[in-house]
């Protein structure tokens, strides 16, 4: 999302921004909280592939993280939500647990058992067997993020000698725990053979992601929406293997592997 589009997009309804760390990539911190402060829009951050940098979660009013089992720190599945805010915290709490003003332990510790409904609550509690386990990753965290960063330059430097047509997303020195490595296809390409191309090597890729107001339950709300630039970034989008028990041979398979790929895939110039 670019600032001049969510201004265009701004309207009276407006209330708030989720910005998205795509692939651990940070926002434009400075530009975006001088934006919401014009606008008088809340700002919250979806964190989720940004676990580990300092700045995640420093943007605005709160931030979720995912620990879901492929991002740089897991729990398996669930979750964490960061806020300034006491108040907003404390109602995070109460949703999470059925909008109830009391947990189970300190109903066992105080002298009532009773309890109110407050809001309108969900079952989002995480256990203590996928606590002790997010715990022991985080302990981990900056030294698998540094595998990946070290992976993601070698990604970019393999790339640009021999996969020169490919477009790596986002500076090279631009903050980022390196959750994804996206790469963009040339606009020609027919990506579903360079999948297969790549799998026929053993190598296994993934989108991130189709286009959400394209998914039926929000085209059938929103028919009329239409991002351009989000539906050929999604068309050309691919996303290539980056996790910390890579090494620097599975980059190179990798990459070579793109590379016979996209000149399968190269259209044959004929010569009159």
């Amino acid at each position: 999302m670019s600032l001049d589009d969510a201004d265009a997009k701004r309207t009276a309804r407006t209330k708030a921004i989720i910005l998205v760390h795509f692939g651990g990539y940070l926002a434009d911190r400075a530009a975006w909280q001088s934006f919401a402060r014009r606008s008088g829009l809340l700002l919250v951050e979806d964190a989720a592939h940004a676990p580990g940098l300092p700045e995640a979660g420093t943007f605005g009013e709160a931030a979720a993280f995912s620990f879901y089992g492929n991002k740089n720190m897991t729990t398996a599945e669930g979750g964490a939500i960061i806020a300034r805010d006491r108040s907003l915290r404390e109602t995070i709490r109460r949703a999470r647990s059925h909008g109830m003003t009391s947990g189970t332990r300190q109903r066992l510790d105080s002298r009532s058992p009773d309890y109110d409904v407050t809001v309108l609550g969900f079952n989002y509690r995480m256990d203590e067997l996928r606590a002790s386990v997010g715990l022991a990753q985080l302990k981990r965290l900056t030294e698998r993020n540094d595998i990946r960063r070290r992976l993601s330059l070698y990604y970019r430097q393999l790339l640009a000698e021999r996969c020169p047509s490919v477009m790596v997303p986002f500076a090279d020195p631009w903050p980022s725990a390196h959750h994804l490595m996206p790469v963009v296809l040339p606009p020609a390409t027919s990506r579903q053979a360079v999948i297969d191309g790549l799998r026929r090597n053993g190598v296994q890729t993934t989108v991130h992601y189709p286009p959400v107001h394209r998914l039926t339950f929000y085209k059938d709300i929103y028919p009329d929406c239409s991002l351009p630039r989000t539906e050929e970034f999604a068309r050309r989008e691919l996303t290539l293997p980056l996790h910390p028990r890579m090494t620097p041979a599975s980059v190179e398979l990798v990459v070579n592997s793109l590379a016979t790929a996209l000149n399968a895939e190269a259209p044959i110039k004929v010569i009159a």
